[in-house]
């Protein structure tokens, strides 16, 4: 669904924002793509035909923004939020509903702690038949049709159990013994990315070199002192039961921040339902947004070793014909859910001072070793940086003053399943965009037909509770 594309992304063009407004070129280099579905992977490099879109992508991005890039209307700071959008009339009451604050278990905190364990293992080589968890460095060479295809030969360290290659590879291992050479007929699923392979029968020859699993340490005082871990009082972590305590509080820590920030999203999400946009915004911040947006999309479709308009089919769901216009709608929306924030920001008072903005641009000239000082940062990457501190204090804002209704886990995964279910017939992503409010209205068209009078005006009475309950906390306001 198009909202929760949304959500997913936009917090990431933050890197796009800033990689985009430090002055001079921005360089990087790609991640290992990693080995997902194929065994060819480990061999393969980029392909030239995304490197050259990605370059010609920069490339036309760095002219466009040179025609907004001084322009005080492409920015928040420069736009007078509060006359472009109207809020709802209790937009500082907004009601939400969210799942509730989960609790930390025992369960969770074990399996932290042998997590941690595991990371911190060394490998060591065993002399006995591979199994499941081992890793095994392999030699393999793929053949279709009795000859080698591209990108189906090479040499890796393989973890049984990771379904890093292709389906029965990993499988096919297991028993093996080290020196022993193995061919593994298998089939390439259909829905492989590669077209000459998917839905092909191959062999994959393999040679295992060498078999070793983790030494796992054991969970001791000594070993937690190793870890040189301090709790929130910056006193050492030094037994078992103090570690226990310390990852319990991480964990309620994470549990805390996923909490709010479940409820920020739900409130961005009601007030963008909720809001009115007057006309169009300037095409100055129109141009910035979509620019930040397609340059996020184009750095995923390059660290995937992909083009941007195959990650967009591929992981977005777009098609050929609409994935710029979806780019575009996606940018509008984050767009949208920023003016709003701008909006609440002037209202109330909650935009950083000068002071706050100089010492943000300061503290992130220091965390970079390539900028020297704050004349190599672009305006792009001082407003960001200004606008990420105006976003955090409405975020607070938000926390403080929105009433959360909150739903137990089961009964908040059954709203979404039914809500999925509800909307499956929607033609359109712009109807998706919109399906919890079609089926709501839906169903009270069809309550209304059922119902009788006695039930209307028990309706009525809750509808005029509500209204009391919303007057007396205004009324207390002002008499504050």
């Amino acid at each position: 669904m198009r909202k929760n594309v949304i959500a997913a992304i936009a917090g990431a063009m933050a890197f796009c924002m800033m990689a985009a407004g430090c002055a001079g070129t921005q360089t990087g280099t790609a991640a290992d793509p990693g080995t997902a579905d194929t065994a060819a992977a480990a061999a393969t490099e980029a392909p030239a035909a995304a490197t050259e879109e990605a370059a010609a992508a920069a490339e036309t991005a760095e002219t466009a923004e040179a025609q907004w890039r001084d322009q005080d209307d492409a920015y928040l700071s420069g736009i007078d939020a509060e006359n472009m959008v109207e809020l709802p009339e209790k937009y500082d009451k907004i009601r939400v509903e969210v799942a509730k604050l989960k609790e930390v278990t025992d369960e969770q905190v074990e399996e932290n702690i042998q997590n941690t364990l595991l990371a911190n293992a060394p490998l060591k080589e065993v002399d006995r038949k591979v199994k499941e968890g081992d890793t095994v460095s392999i030699d393999f060479t793929g053949k279709l049709d009795g000859e080698e295809f591209e990108g189906g030969s090479g040499s890796y360290d393989l973890v049984i159990g990771s379904h890093t290659f292709i389906e029965g590879f990993e499988e096919g291992l297991i028993g093996a013994k080290k020196d022993e050479t193995r061919d593994l007929e298998l089939t390439f699923p259909e829905n492989y990315s590669a077209a000459e392979l998917a839905g092909k029968e191959v062999v994959f020859t393999v040679t295992v070199n060498k078999i070793s699993e983790y030494d796992v340490p054991k969970l001791d005082d000594d070993y937690v002192r190793s870890l040189n871990r301090k709790d929130k009082f910056n006193n050492a972590i030094t037994s078992v039961e103090e570690y226990r305590d310390y990852v319990r509080a991480n964990l309620d820590e994470q549990n805390e921040s996923d909490y709010r920030n479940a409820v920020i999203a739900a409130c961005q999400d009601k007030l963008l339902q909720e809001s009115t946009f007057n006309g169009e915004a300037p095409a100055d911040m129109i141009d910035q947004y979509n620019d930040s947006m397609t340059r996020m999309l184009q750095y995923y479709a390059l660290m995937n070793y992909t083009e941007l308009k195959d990650l967009m089919i591929n992981v977005y769901h777009a098609t050929e014909d609409n994935y710029m216009e979806m780019i575009g709608d996606m940018a509008e929306t984050q767009m949208k859910r920023d003016i709003i924030l701008q909006a609440i920001a002037d209202k109330k008072d909650l935009n950083p001072d000068e002071e706050d903005v100089e010492k943000a641009i300061a503290d992130y000239v220091e965390s970079e070793d390539t900028i020297e000082s704050a004349d190599d940062i672009g305006r792009y990457a001082k407003e960001f940086l200004r606008d990420e501190l105006m976003r955090n204090n409405v975020y607070d804002w938000l926390v403080e003053h929105c009433k959360v209704e909150e739903l137990p886990e089961v009964e908040k995964e059954a709203d979404e399943a039914e809500a999925s279910s509800d909307t499956a017939a929607t033609d359109t992503a712009a109807d998706e965009a919109d399906t919890s409010k079609t089926a709501e209205e839906s169903s009270e068209d069809k309550d209304s037909e059922d119902k009788d009078s006695e039930d209307k005006d028990s309706e009525d009475k809750d509808s005029e509770d509500k209204d009391s309950e919303d007057k007396e906390d205004s009324d207390k306001e002002e008499s504050r």
